[in-house]
Protein backbone atom coordinates (compact mmCIF):
# COMPACT_ATOMS: atom_id res chain seq x y z
CA UNK A 1 0.00 0.00 0.00
CA UNK A 2 2.73 2.39 0.92
CA UNK A 3 4.59 1.38 -2.24
CA UNK A 4 1.57 2.32 -4.38
CA UNK A 5 1.24 5.65 -2.63
CA UNK A 6 4.90 6.39 -3.29
CA UNK A 7 4.47 5.55 -6.99
CA UNK A 8 1.39 7.79 -7.32
CA UNK A 9 3.24 10.61 -5.52
CA UNK A 10 6.17 10.29 -7.87
CA UNK A 11 3.91 10.59 -10.94
CA UNK A 12 2.17 13.62 -9.46
CA UNK A 13 5.45 15.32 -8.67
CA UNK A 14 6.76 14.64 -12.18
CA UNK A 15 3.64 16.13 -13.72
CA UNK A 16 4.03 19.23 -11.60
CA UNK A 17 7.64 19.70 -12.68
CA UNK A 18 6.66 19.40 -16.37
CA UNK A 19 3.86 21.92 -15.90
CA UNK A 20 6.21 24.41 -14.21
CA UNK A 21 8.76 23.91 -16.98
CA UNK A 22 6.11 24.51 -19.61
CA UNK A 23 5.02 27.73 -17.92
CA UNK A 24 8.60 29.02 -17.83
CA UNK A 25 9.09 28.79 -21.62
CA UNK A 26 8.74 32.11 -23.48
CA UNK A 27 8.18 32.30 -27.25
CA UNK A 28 11.29 33.58 -29.12
CA UNK A 29 12.16 34.48 -32.73
CA UNK A 30 11.82 31.68 -35.20
CA UNK A 31 15.00 30.86 -37.04
CA UNK A 32 14.85 32.21 -40.58
CA UNK A 33 11.91 34.54 -39.93
CA UNK A 34 12.30 37.89 -41.77
CA UNK A 35 13.41 40.89 -39.72
CA UNK A 36 12.19 44.41 -40.46
CA UNK A 37 15.13 45.11 -42.81
CA UNK A 38 14.90 41.86 -44.73
CA UNK A 39 11.13 42.22 -44.89
CA UNK A 40 11.62 45.51 -46.73
CA UNK A 41 14.12 43.85 -49.07
CA UNK A 42 11.63 41.10 -49.85
CA UNK A 43 9.01 43.69 -50.80
CA UNK A 44 11.02 45.85 -53.21
CA UNK A 45 11.63 45.93 -56.93
CA UNK A 46 14.96 47.03 -58.45
CA UNK A 47 14.81 48.45 -61.96
CA UNK A 48 17.39 50.08 -64.25
CA UNK A 49 16.41 52.95 -66.50
CA UNK A 50 18.10 54.82 -69.34
CA UNK A 51 17.32 58.37 -70.38
CA UNK A 52 18.56 60.37 -73.36
CA UNK A 53 18.30 63.98 -74.42
CA UNK A 54 19.43 65.39 -77.75
CA UNK A 55 21.01 68.84 -77.78
CA UNK A 56 22.76 71.08 -80.26
CA UNK A 57 26.40 71.78 -79.28
CA UNK A 58 27.14 75.44 -78.67
CA UNK A 59 30.94 75.42 -78.34
CA UNK A 60 33.53 74.44 -80.97
CA UNK A 61 37.21 73.78 -80.53
CA UNK A 62 39.32 74.25 -83.64
CA UNK A 63 42.84 72.79 -83.77
CA UNK A 64 45.26 74.48 -86.15
CA UNK A 65 48.85 75.56 -86.42
CA UNK A 66 51.96 76.39 -88.43
CA UNK A 67 54.61 73.91 -89.61
CA UNK A 68 57.60 75.24 -91.57
CA UNK A 69 61.02 74.03 -92.67
CA UNK A 70 63.96 76.40 -93.11
CA UNK A 71 67.71 75.98 -93.61
CA UNK A 72 68.66 77.21 -90.13
CA UNK A 73 67.13 77.15 -86.67
CA UNK A 74 66.91 80.94 -86.58
CA UNK A 75 65.16 81.13 -89.95
CA UNK A 76 62.70 78.43 -88.90
CA UNK A 77 61.93 80.10 -85.59
CA UNK A 78 61.58 83.56 -87.12
CA UNK A 79 59.31 82.38 -89.93
CA UNK A 80 57.07 80.37 -87.61
CA UNK A 81 56.88 83.21 -85.09
CA UNK A 82 55.81 85.68 -87.77
CA UNK A 83 53.22 83.33 -89.20
CA UNK A 84 51.75 82.37 -85.83
CA UNK A 85 51.67 85.99 -84.67
CA UNK A 86 49.69 86.91 -87.78
CA UNK A 87 47.36 83.92 -87.33
CA UNK A 88 46.61 84.71 -83.69
CA UNK A 89 46.07 88.39 -84.42
CA UNK A 90 43.62 87.54 -87.19
CA UNK A 91 41.73 85.12 -84.94
CA UNK A 92 41.47 87.74 -82.21
CA UNK A 93 40.13 90.11 -84.85
CA UNK A 94 37.11 87.81 -85.13
CA UNK A 95 36.27 88.49 -81.49
CA UNK A 96 37.95 85.40 -80.01
CA UNK A 97 39.22 86.16 -76.50
CA UNK A 98 42.85 85.65 -75.44
CA UNK A 99 41.72 83.02 -72.90
CA UNK A 100 40.20 80.97 -75.73
CA UNK A 101 43.46 80.60 -77.66
CA UNK A 102 45.80 78.01 -76.14
CA UNK A 103 49.13 76.70 -77.39
CA UNK A 104 48.95 72.91 -77.41
CA UNK A 105 52.18 71.95 -79.15
CA UNK A 106 55.61 73.37 -79.97
CA UNK A 107 58.44 71.37 -81.52
CA UNK A 108 61.68 71.89 -83.44
CA UNK A 109 63.58 69.11 -85.18
CA UNK A 110 66.43 68.67 -87.64
CA UNK A 111 65.85 67.43 -91.16
CA UNK A 112 68.44 65.08 -92.65
CA UNK A 113 69.45 64.44 -96.24
CA UNK A 114 68.03 61.31 -97.83
CA UNK A 115 70.06 58.28 -96.82
CA UNK A 116 72.05 60.18 -94.23
CA UNK A 117 71.77 60.22 -90.48
CA UNK A 118 74.31 63.00 -89.98
CA UNK A 119 73.90 65.54 -92.78
CA UNK A 120 71.39 68.20 -91.70
CA UNK A 121 69.64 70.00 -94.54
CA UNK A 122 67.21 72.09 -92.54
CA UNK A 123 65.03 72.47 -89.49
CA UNK A 124 61.31 71.97 -89.10
CA UNK A 125 59.31 73.84 -86.50
CA UNK A 126 55.69 73.30 -85.58
CA UNK A 127 53.42 75.30 -83.31
CA UNK A 128 49.83 74.21 -82.73
CA UNK A 129 46.97 76.01 -80.99
CA UNK A 130 43.47 75.19 -79.81
CA UNK A 131 40.88 77.88 -80.47
CA UNK A 132 37.65 77.77 -78.48
CA UNK A 133 34.81 79.29 -80.48
CA UNK A 134 31.72 80.20 -78.47
CA UNK A 135 29.81 81.59 -81.43
CA UNK A 136 29.48 78.65 -83.83
CA UNK A 137 28.80 80.98 -86.72
CA UNK A 138 32.47 81.96 -86.47
CA UNK A 139 33.93 78.45 -86.52
CA UNK A 140 34.35 78.38 -90.28
CA UNK A 141 35.69 81.95 -90.23
CA UNK A 142 38.42 80.90 -87.79
CA UNK A 143 39.61 78.23 -90.22
CA UNK A 144 39.45 80.51 -93.26
CA UNK A 145 41.10 83.48 -91.56
CA UNK A 146 43.87 81.40 -90.00
CA UNK A 147 44.82 79.66 -93.24
CA UNK A 148 44.71 82.96 -95.13
CA UNK A 149 47.17 84.42 -92.62
CA UNK A 150 49.69 81.58 -92.76
CA UNK A 151 48.33 78.55 -90.88
CA UNK A 152 49.47 75.38 -92.63
CA UNK A 153 47.69 72.84 -90.41
CA UNK A 154 44.03 72.33 -89.60
CA UNK A 155 43.99 69.26 -87.39
CA UNK A 156 40.32 68.92 -86.56
CA UNK A 157 37.30 70.37 -84.86
CA UNK A 158 35.24 69.13 -81.90
CA UNK A 159 31.90 70.24 -80.55
CA UNK A 160 30.83 70.49 -76.94
CA UNK A 161 28.00 71.70 -74.74
CA UNK A 162 28.67 74.80 -72.67
CA UNK A 163 26.54 73.50 -69.79
CA UNK A 164 26.86 69.68 -69.88
CA UNK A 165 25.63 69.33 -66.29
CA UNK A 166 22.19 70.66 -67.22
CA UNK A 167 21.87 68.26 -70.14
CA UNK A 168 22.98 65.33 -67.98
CA UNK A 169 20.47 66.24 -65.26
CA UNK A 170 17.70 66.23 -67.87
CA UNK A 171 18.84 62.81 -69.03
CA UNK A 172 18.86 61.54 -65.43
CA UNK A 173 15.29 62.75 -64.95
CA UNK A 174 14.26 60.92 -68.12
CA UNK A 175 16.03 57.78 -66.87
CA UNK A 176 14.11 57.83 -63.59
CA UNK A 177 10.81 58.21 -65.45
CA UNK A 178 11.78 55.24 -67.63
CA UNK A 179 12.64 53.16 -64.55
CA UNK A 180 9.27 53.88 -62.93
CA UNK A 181 7.46 53.00 -66.16
CA UNK A 182 9.22 49.64 -66.32
CA UNK A 183 8.58 49.00 -62.62
CA UNK A 184 4.87 49.76 -63.04
CA UNK A 185 4.57 47.31 -65.93
CA UNK A 186 6.36 44.52 -64.03
CA UNK A 187 4.45 45.14 -60.82
CA UNK A 188 1.15 45.12 -62.70
CA UNK A 189 1.99 41.74 -64.20
CA UNK A 190 2.66 40.47 -60.67
CA UNK A 191 -0.60 42.02 -59.36
CA UNK A 192 1.17 44.37 -56.94
CA UNK A 193 1.55 48.15 -56.84
CA UNK A 194 4.67 50.29 -57.04
CA UNK A 195 5.19 52.39 -53.94
CA UNK A 196 7.75 54.93 -52.80
CA UNK A 197 11.37 55.08 -53.98
CA UNK A 198 13.78 53.39 -51.58
CA UNK A 199 17.02 54.39 -53.32
CA UNK A 200 18.45 55.73 -56.57
CA UNK A 201 21.92 54.89 -57.87
CA UNK A 202 23.37 57.05 -60.64
CA UNK A 203 25.55 55.23 -63.16
CA UNK A 204 25.84 58.08 -65.64
CA UNK A 205 28.97 59.48 -67.20
CA UNK A 206 29.36 62.41 -69.64
CA UNK A 207 29.96 61.34 -73.20
CA UNK A 208 31.53 64.17 -75.23
CA UNK A 209 31.31 63.97 -78.96
CA UNK A 210 34.23 64.48 -81.34
CA UNK A 211 34.11 65.12 -85.03
CA UNK A 212 37.13 63.98 -87.05
CA UNK A 213 39.90 65.95 -88.65
CA UNK A 214 39.05 68.66 -91.07
CA UNK A 215 40.89 69.19 -94.36
CA UNK A 216 44.30 70.81 -94.14
CA UNK A 217 43.12 74.03 -95.78
CA UNK A 218 40.28 75.34 -97.97
CA UNK A 219 40.83 74.45 -101.62
CA UNK A 220 39.59 77.84 -102.81
CA UNK A 221 40.32 81.04 -100.96
CA UNK A 222 37.03 82.64 -102.01
CA UNK A 223 34.90 79.85 -100.54
CA UNK A 224 33.87 79.82 -96.90
CA UNK A 225 34.53 76.65 -94.94
CA UNK A 226 31.15 75.21 -93.86
CA UNK A 227 30.92 73.95 -90.29
CA UNK A 228 27.92 71.93 -89.12
CA UNK A 229 27.71 71.14 -85.39
CA UNK A 230 24.93 68.58 -85.78
CA UNK A 231 23.43 67.25 -82.54
CA UNK A 232 24.77 65.42 -79.52
CA UNK A 233 23.05 62.74 -77.45
CA UNK A 234 23.54 62.88 -73.70
CA UNK A 235 22.61 59.64 -71.91
CA UNK A 236 22.12 58.72 -68.27
CA UNK A 237 21.68 55.40 -66.48
CA UNK A 238 20.07 54.95 -63.08
CA UNK A 239 19.11 52.03 -60.85
CA UNK A 240 16.00 52.62 -58.76
CA UNK A 241 14.68 50.49 -55.90
CA UNK A 242 10.90 50.80 -55.39
CA UNK A 243 8.74 49.60 -52.52
CA UNK A 244 5.93 47.25 -53.46
CA UNK A 245 2.50 47.71 -51.88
Amino acid sequence: MSQSLRTIGAFALGGLIVAVAALSVRPGPVAGAPTAASDVALHTLTVSGTGKVTVVPDVARVYLGVTLTKPTVKEARDAAARAMTDVIAAIKGLGIADADIQTTGLSLSARYANGSSTKIVGYSISEQVQVTVRDLDKAGDVVDTATAKGATDVNGISFEIADPAKALDNARAAAIVAARTSATVMAGAAHVNVGAVVSITDGSAPTPIYYGAASAAPMFADLKTPVQPGTQDVSANVTVVFELD
